[in-house]
């Protein structure tokens, strides 16, 4: 008989559901912050050399996730569409959804940039078994609205499977939990592919095929504004100019950052979204 539930990383939120009062102040204790900083400290045991490819947080057949640029800057061909109809087309197929009641990351970091109300999408057979009360099942035109207030406040999509959420949630792994994680610089998952080495990162996080980035060197002032943003803390400036590397993962938050818009984005594969979503699907059911 499958197992339907696990210890998860928010299971004292469960001791407190018959109490509306204490389950808000949970939301901004030590506890909830201190459970943020432990995956991320977790990850950098799991990702050492010897356990990374055994353990299922870092194994690449457990993992597989896309950031969604969703800027204006992004410049598209005439028959590309916009990149977060990613997102939409996975919450049409979608047998159930929920969504997290708060950003656990902005929450627990007291994210004053972003809304720390806009939290996760959650997916799949997977989704029905979370149990924490944080949670809410939602329609699909809920979902898409949910979708469209964060695209709005410019928080990255990342979307995919991502295993050290059925550890956060408590959901054993059925290949059926399908995450849409709304990201800012505070974001665990974003976060913690960091402490992979490149060429392992690039096979679970990976690019939308085609996406092109380019630093325009008289533009660029080499201020490092874009260095701040990104989520993997590769760019650098090198000679005084802004040197961004083929790992980037194309989320698009250094673009959007730059303040003298010396970094373009290119997506001109009209076929990036049926390439994205087949991979996708390669790891994750979400129906």
């Amino acid at each position: 008989m499958a197992v339907k539930w696990m210890p998860g990383l928010l299971e004292f939120s469960r001791l407190l559901k018959n109490s509306p009062k204490l389950l808000e102040e949970a939301k901004h204790s030590p506890m909830a912050k201190y459970t943020f900083e432990l995956i991320d400290r977790l990850y950098q045991v799991f990702a050492l050399p010897g356990i990374r490819r055994i353990h299922p947080w870092t194994k690449a057949e457990k993992n597989r996730v896309y950031a969604i640029p969703v800027f204006k800057s992004l410049e598209r061909g005439n028959d590309v569409v916009l990149p977060y109809q990613i997102v939409e087309k996975f919450i049409e197929k979608s047998s159930y959804r929920v969504i997290m009641e708060f950003c656990g990351c902005r929450t627990s970091y007291r994210c004053k940039d972003y809304p720390q109300e806009l939290g996760c999408l959650m997916m799949g057979e997977g989704s029905r078994r979370i149990k924490t009360p944080w949670v809410r099942p939602v329609s699909k035109a809920a979902a898409r609205a949910h979708l469209k207030k964060a695209v709005e406040a410019n928080l990255v999509p990342l979307v995919g499977k991502a295993r050290v959420d059925n550890a956060l949630f408590g959901v054993p792994d059925e290949g059926d939990l399908f995450t849409v994680c709304f990201c800012c610089e505070c974001c665990c998952i974003s976060r913690i592919f960091r402490h992979l080495p490149p060429e392992e990162r690039n096979q679970q996080f990976r690019r939308l095929e085609g996406l092109e980035i380019q630093v325009d060197a008289e533009k660029c002032k080499g201020c490092g504004t874009c260095a701040e943003h990104c989520f993997l803390k590769l760019i650098k400036i090198t000679d005084g100019k802004s040197f961004i590397p083929d790992d980037c993962r194309g989320c698009g938050r250094c673009a959007r950052a730059c303040p003298n818009g010396a970094i373009k984005m290119t997506l001109k594969n009209p076929r990036f979204l049926e390439q994205a979503i087949s991979s996708i699907e390669e790891k994750v059911r979400i129906n």
